[in-house]
């Protein structure tokens, strides 16, 4: 598992390994917090800390798993003039 807490508004939540591999392919753990932006606050500038929490931990109690449901790509128009 791996947990992302926001060190700006204090929001923490827990992920699957390989949902993360699906968005950002087979990357390290470290490199995940520069890659990750805050959800909750404004433009993401929130520090993440990306770390590597055990299933089977005591840390792991009354956490909820995030799940990857799907991935939306968004298209945005690019104009050139002639």
């Amino acid at each position: 598992m791996v947990e992302v807490r926001c060190a700006y508004c204090k929001r923490a939540h827990v992920y699957y390994p390989t949902d993360l591999i699906q968005l950002f392919g087979d990357v390290d753990v470290d490199s995940l917090s520069g890659r990750m932006k805050c959800e909750s606050v404004a433009g993401g500038h929130g520090f993440l800390k990306v770390e590597r929490v055990f299933s089977g931990s005591r840390e792991m109690e009354g956490k909820k798993i995030r799940r990857l449901v799907a991935i939306k790509i968004r298209r945005e128009p690019v104009w050139r003039e002639e």
